[in-house]
């Protein structure tokens, strides 16, 4: 089944910045990979498009969250979220200014 003619593109600043803002609040090293993507959710009950976010240490457990919700839309409240779900300890306030477009 023909979902979309012309498949959505992620906005590739958008996870630059949601990368760098979750690098820099987590004061990660830089042998830690921040990972961000935009996929179709295809399941039921699901929105159609999520951004799944991903943490890769070397040496530690993968973690990974998804947010029912395109990138464009995620915020500095999800990141903060996100942060607390892995076990780090983040004030969303300091994220804001690390997503805003130049």
């Amino acid at each position: 089944m023909l979902i979309s003619t012309s498949p959505r593109r992620p906005n590739l600043e958008r996870a630059r910045r949601i990368k760098m803002a979750l690098r820099e609040a987590l004061s990660l090293s830089d042998d830690v990979t921040v990972t961000v993507t935009e996929l179709a959710c295809l399941e039921e009950d699901c929105a159609p498009v999520e951004t799944v976010i991903g943490l890769l240490r070397p040496d530690a457990p993968q973690f990974q969250r998804k947010l029912h919700k395109p990138m464009d839309a995620v915020d500095a409240e999800d990141l903060g979220q996100i942060c607390t779900a892995w076990g780090f300890d983040v004030e969303i306030p300091a994220l804001a200014p690390l997503l805003q477009e130049d």
